[in-house]
C-alpha cells in the first residue's frame, strides 16, 4: 500500500468538491489565481529550499515551453474545470475526469506514434460509451443538451483535453528535469497568467467576505490539491513503480463519489454508476500491461 498515493488521490477527487462550495461565494476568475496562488508557494518554498538557483536551468527555448504547459496544464484546465462545476454535479466531474488515460492513449498514437492494440480499442471505445451515458443522461438525442448539467459536462471533458495536451505535449520538457522543479515553475507562471481574468472581474472585494467554510475549502484545495498533492504523488512515484502507482488513479472517482454523497448531498444515478463503471473498465484495457512486456 502507498499511503502518499492514496492521500494525492483522495485529495484530488475532494477537489471537485472543494471547489463547488468556494464558488458559491466569489468568481471562478477570483478564486483560481488563489489556489494556485497557495499551491505554487508551497511547492516554490520547497524547492528554493532544495535549490535556490533552479531557475537557471530553464533555457529562455524552455521557458517558451513552461507558457505553453501553464497555459494548457493550469490556465485551461483550471478554468474550463471550474465553469463545469458550474453547471455540473461533482460526481460527474470525477467520473469524467477518470477518462484521461484513455485522451492520453489516443494522443501518444496520434503525435507520438505510439501504438494501439485491438484491447486498447476496445478499451477507448468502451471509455467512450461510459462518459457518452454520463454526459446524455442516457438519452442520446440533439435534445440531451437542453440539461444544464450535459454543457457543464462537455466543459469538464474538454478540461481532459487540455489536461492530455499538457502531459503528452510536455513529455520531452518534463523529462529533462526534475518533476518537482517543473511542477513548480509551470504552477507559478500558470498563477501570473490567471490574475489578468481576475483583476478583470473587479470581485477582489469579494474575498474578505468568505465565510469560514469556503476559506476552509479554498485553503484545502491550495494546500492539499495544489501542493500537497503533487509531492505525496511524487514521493509514491520515487517508491513504487510508475505503473502501480497509476493504478491508484482509479480511487479518484469513488472518492469524489463519497465526498459529493456525504457534503453536497448530491444524487447518484443508476446511469451515472453505469457509465462511470464503463469508463474505468475501458481506462484498465486501455491502460492495462501485461507482465513480461
Amino acid at each position: 500500500m502507498s499511503w502518499p498515493a492514496v492521500a494525492a488521490v483522495i485529495f484530488w477527487g475532494w477537489s471537485f468538491i472543494a471547489t463547488k462550495v468556494v464558488m458559491k461565494e466569489i468568481h471562478p476568475f477570483v478564486f483560481l489565481p488563489l489556489r494556485f496562488a497557495i499551491g505554487a508557494s508551497i511547492l516554490l518554498a520547497i524547492q528554493l529550499r532544495r535549490d535556490r538557483s533552479f531557475w537557471r536551468a530553464f533555457s529562455p527555448r524552455d521557458w517558451i515551453s513552461i507558457l505553453l504547459l501553464s497555459c494548457a496544464g493550469v490556465v485551461a484546465l483550471g478554468l474550463l474545470q471550474a465553469y463545469g462545476l458550474l453547471y455540473t454535479s461533482a460526481i460527474h466531474t470525477g467520473w469524467i475526469i477518470a477518462i484521461n488515460p484513455i485522451l492520453i492513449t489516443i494522443a501518444s498514437r496520434l503525435f507520438l506514434g505510439e501504438p494501439i492494440t485491438l484491447r486498447k480499442t476496445l478499451g477507448i471505445a468502451l471509455g467512450f460509451w461510459g462518459i457518452g451515458l454520463i454526459i446524455s443522461n442516457g438519452e442520446f438525442s440533439p435534445g440531451i443538451f437542453r440539461f444544464d448539467s450535459s454543457f457543464g459536462d462537455l466543459l469538464v471533458f474538454a478540461s481532459a483535453i487540455a489536461w492530455t495536451a499538457y502531459t503528452v505535449g510536455g513529455r520531452g520538457f518534463l523529462s529533462r528535469f526534475s518533476p518537482l522543479s517543473s511542477v513548480t515553475v509551470v504552477m507559478v507562471v500558470g498563477c501570473l497568467a490567471l490574475l489578468p481574468f481576475g483583476i478583470v472581474t473587479g470581485q477582489w472585494t469579494h474575498v474578505a467576505h468568505l465565510t469560514f467554510r469556503a476559506w476552509g475549502a479554498l485553503l484545502f484545495l491550495g494546500i492539499c490539491c495544489s501542493g500537497l498533492g503533487y509531492l505525496f504523488w511524487y514521493r509514491a512515484l520515487e517508491q513504487k513503480d510508475s505503473s502501480v502507482v497509476g493504478m491508484y488513479l482509479y480511487l479518484e472517482p469513488f472518492s469524489t463519489l463519497i465526498g459529493a454523497l456525504l457534503l453536497l448531498g448530491e444524487e447518484l444515478r443508476p446511469i451515472t454508476l453505469l457509465g462511470g463503471g464503463l469508463t474505468l473498465l475501458g481506462v484498465y484495457l486501455a491502460t492495462w500491461k501485461a507482465k513480461g512486456r
